[in-house]
């Protein structure tokens, strides 16, 4: 119906409504463009300088933000080992970005400093804290050379029977830190010895694992470039008497034979072979450890009485045994 006219009650719609919807939406369009364009105009005459600004300024020094170690684990509400995880990831992460930026991390120190106190019996920080501290810049303040060593035997107290933080703090001590970082003579040689006895520790805690006692092993020759002579006899008797392995017990044996006199290193190899036999014939299923914890075998029968008190097989324990037998002509 071409010729319909609108429904009563109903306005016809005005005449160009349709061009004019056309040019708003032009308008809003051009103003969109001209927004745009001024905006990047903008953003361009603002951005070299900037970025020549960023490659300019850097940051040379970190601020520490933490309250001292006690109250920080005040302030952990109980959640200590959940915290010291974050700080530890922080140290990571942060030691990280550091190194690419080479520059110090200046509160390392204080940051293993809030973890331990948060955890002591927590291991990693222990065991890299000389590589964290030591690997930053091209020269180590021979107070953070201290402070590493000081960290590390924190470590040691809290994990005492660990072989590998004995291990890790002994090289630290006798080789790395008079070797690289440490400058006076009489200091050096402290140090040294200092590590060598750590080793020695190392070596007791290390029987069950051979890599740790080959490690450690080189603490007797400190001992004995330093004139030490009993101490490198005792740190090769205590390897020898807590270690498996058959290749170390022959270099260590070795090492004895050439310290000890004829008597003394009859006397030692009578008591080392001692050993082994009756290790052989009781006991040969056992480690070396465990058979120097169960004692020596003892018959109640013949020991009864007290004829053959002083006989090495009425002995009740290892050192009463060696004794005697030592003392058999």
């Amino acid at each position: 119906m071409m010729g319909a006219r609108p429904a009563p009650g109903t306005a016809a719609p005005p005449a160009g409504r349709p061009h004019l919807a056309r040019l708003a939406g032009a308008r809003d369009a051009l103003v969109t463009i001209a927004l745009s364009a001024a905006a990047a105009v903008a953003i361009g005459s603002v951005r070299a300088p900037a970025a020549d600004l960023a490659q300019r300024v850097a940051e040379t020094s970190d601020v520490y933000v933490l309250p001292p170690p006690d109250e920080v684990v005040a302030l952990s509400l109980g959640y200590r080992s959940a915290l010291a995880d974050l700080l530890w990831s922080h140290v990571l992460v942060s030691q990280g970005l550091h190194t690419m930026e080479r520059r110090r991390f200046e509160n390392l120190t204080l940051l293993l400093d809030a973890i331990n106190a948060l955890d002591p019996p927590f291991r990693d920080p222990y065991l890299f804290a000389d590589a964290l501290i030591t690997f930053q810049t091209t020269t180590t303040p021979h107070h953070e050379v201290v402070k590493a060593r000081e960290i590390m035997e924190r470590g040691v107290e809290n994990r005492p029977l660990d072989g590998e933080l004995w291990l890790a703090l002994g090289q630290f001590v006798a080789f790395i830190a008079p070797a690289s970082y440490l400058t006076d003579p009489a200091e050096q040689a402290q140090w040294r010895l200092d590590g060598a006895r750590m080793l020695e520790r190392a070596a007791e805690l290390g029987g069950g694992d051979a890599n740790i006692s080959w490690q450690a092993l080189g603490g007797a020759g400190i001992l004995g470039r330093a004139g030490q002579r009993d101490a490198q006899i005792r740190f090769l008797q205590r390897t020898l008497a807590v270690t498996d392995d058959k290749e170390l017990k022959q270099k260590a044996r070795a090492q004895l034979d050439k310290l000890l006199d004829a008597r003394d290193a009859e006397r030692y190899r009578r008591r080392l072979d001692g050993f082994s036999e009756i290790w052989r014939r009781d006991l040969p299923f056992v480690s070396n450890t465990a058979i120097l914890v169960l004692g020596p075998p003892r018959d109640p029968a013949y020991c009864a009485g007290g004829a053959h008190a002083d006989e090495p097989r009425c002995a009740t324990t290892w050192r009463a045994w060696a004794e005697r037998i030592e003392g058999q002509p």
